[in-house]
């Protein structure tokens, strides 16, 4: 019996053993890994422009792209994308890129948050203006770029086109162009004039620049009011033999359009308005005259960001594809 109950007692003190054993590295691990986001390390390498948007080409979803302007508007995004485990473009307009002081600002500050989220994130140059900035965007470590020549007549917009594609390509970086023209009233557009993307323009485009994704002027706006000519994306499509099409101004779209796009053959959509007025709505909302410390309200405003990133995030598909 003293025997049994001396076994019996071993056997106790070497589970126990074992439990604190696994204890102490379960919380060694979560050490580690507070430590790994704290000092800025990566959980996954960066994600490039064009694997996204082939992956989402291939299962016949949208990429979402958000315009962000500071760090509590790009952690709101990326809440979201981990939340709905979905792939995203970190995305930086010359607006965008001015307001944060400079393209090496944008670029570290995209690569640093890229890099600790645990989804596949790009950082995307948007509205490149100019084959100089995209080629500046590649060297700091943007991951897909944009050159929009679309306020040009067609011949420079091609020829400028090929220059950035050839800059891209160089970098192995996906290039996006633009033809036809987004108008609207948001800070960065060239013009309010929107002109729609012309069907045997588009194929003329493509096939002379080679471009990996192409922004269609399809009837939306920048800004928080647009609207699909869904038949014209249908052209757009068969025109440009499936080349992955983009779609901006996509905050004012209604759900059931934005969903038709997709269905449609839109494969990338832009959204800046409305992430930018959820911001600064909730921020507006929570933050007081009286108050001595801006945290909590900035708080408040990134994951009114995350709550509408989620939203479009399930409206393009795109949930569940990380």
């Amino acid at each position: 019996m003293a025997e049994w109950s001396s076994r019996a007692a071993r056997i106790r003190s070497d589970h126990i053993c074992r439990r604190v054993t696994w204890a102490s590295r379960m919380d060694a691990r979560r050490s580690r890994h507070a430590a790994a986001l704290l000092a800025g390390e990566s959980r996954m390498p960066l994600a490039g422009g064009r694997e996204l948007l082939a992956a989402a080409t291939a299962g016949a979803y949208a990429l979402p792209g958000f315009n962000v302007s500071n760090v509590e508007m790009a952690l709101g995004v990326i809440d979201a994308a981990e939340a709905r485990r979905a792939p995203v473009l970190l995305q930086f307009n010359p607006s965008n890129v001015e307001h944060l002081g400079g393209i090496a600002v944008a670029a570290a500050l995209g690569r640093t948050l890229a890099a600790r989220a645990s989804v596949p994130v790009a950082v995307h140059l948007d509205h490149g203006p100019h084959v100089a900035l995209l080629r500046q965007a590649a060297r700091l470590g943007f991951t897909s770029l944009m050159f929009d020549g679309s306020i040009f007549p067609y011949e420079r917009n091609r020829t400028e086109t090929m220059a950035a594609y050839a800059v891209a390509a160089e970098a192995g970086l996906m290039l996006e162009a633009e033809l036809g023209h987004v108008g609207g009233r948001e800070p960065g557009v060239a013009t309010s004039e929107t002109v729609l993307t012309d069907p045997e323009a588009a194929a003329r485009f493509v096939e002379e620049t080679h471009v990996d994704a192409l922004a269609v002027s399809v009837g939306t706006a920048h800004g928080l009011a647009g609207s699909i000519d869904l038949a014209l994306v249908h052209e757009l499509r068969a025109a440009t033999r499936g080349l992955p099409l983009v779609l901006h101004g996509g905050s004012g779209v209604t759900p059931h359009d934005l969903r038709a796009a997709v269905v449609a053959g839109i494969r990338k959509v832009n959204i800046s308005s409305e992430v930018h007025a959820a911001f600064a709505s909730a921020l507006a909302a929570t933050l007081t005259t009286a108050a001595r410390d801006p945290r909590p309200a900035l708080t408040r405003a990134r994951e009114a960001v995350a709550a509408v990133a989620a939203q479009r995030i399930d409206l393009l598909g795109a949930a569940h594809r990380a």
